[in-house]
């Protein structure tokens, strides 16, 4: 078995990654979703970066270190992680801030380098693992997040859901624009300003679809 045949037995249709209008924008113009340790690399994003999230867990000293996480672009399966854009929401508000989630081809997650995490990558009971096996994980029938605080699978949630809502793909520095697929909106008025940023830098062939439940997540 490979991870396209769980890819495919599953349903998996895409790999999402929310960001602000000022991160879109930015992907766009260098044609790559870039890691918080690539950003300061690319002159362009340093006027344009507008981070999800002021600090990141995999800053800290006391962290995991056995990677470079900083290094790494944190992506869901399916549907967002609705728990941490609901705080990246209230990190940001400065009312010229809105958001899109770029949905990408799910051929991304057999990509060299590629860390499955089974739940938020900052809790002390995630574990992270590569491959086909780490792909799997995700969809285990018990998930710890922290040692007082597990998620158990149940019937109700969708195949092409993981376990964990806050599960994360993590793909190393960056994600190349080439694999985009569509962008999702909440308001018409930023349907409109996606279409133009899409047209700008060459993208006409990515689908802008207006879909404010995409931004609810699959909460567990």
């Amino acid at each position: 078995m490979t991870i396209a045949d769980i890819v495919a037995e599953r349903g998996i249709t895409e790999i999402l990654h929310f960001t602000t209008n000022r991160g879109l924008v930015g992907s766009l113009a260098t044609h790559a979703v870039l890691s918080r340790r690539a950003l300061p690399k690319e002159a362009f994003l340093e006027h344009v970066l507008h981070p999800n999230a002021h600090q990141r867990p995999e800053n800290s000293a006391l962290f995991d270190k056995s990677a470079d996480w900083l290094d790494y672009i944190n992506l869901s399966i399916t549907a967002i992680n609705r728990r941490f854009f609901v705080v990246s929401e209230r990190w940001h508000q400065d009312t010229s801030v809105w958001w899109g989630i770029l949905s990408f081809d799910p051929v991304i997650l057999s990509h060299p380098g590629v860390v499955f995490a089974t739940t938020n990558n900052g809790y002390n009971q995630c574990v992270r693992v590569a491959g086909i096996n780490g792909l799997k994980g995700l969809f285990a029938a018990r998930i710890a997040r922290k040692p007082d605080w597990t998620v158990n699978r149940t019937g109700m949630r969708a195949d092409n859901l993981t376990t964990c809502e806050q599960a994360e793909v993590l793909y190393p520095t960056r994600v190349p624009m080439e694999f985009l697929r569509k962008i999702y909106v909440r308001t018409g008025d930023d349907r409109d300003r996606v279409r133009g940023f899409v047209r700008e830098f060459g993208y006409d062939e990515v689908d802008v679809t207006l879909d404010p439940e995409k931004f609810l997540g699959s909460p567990n």
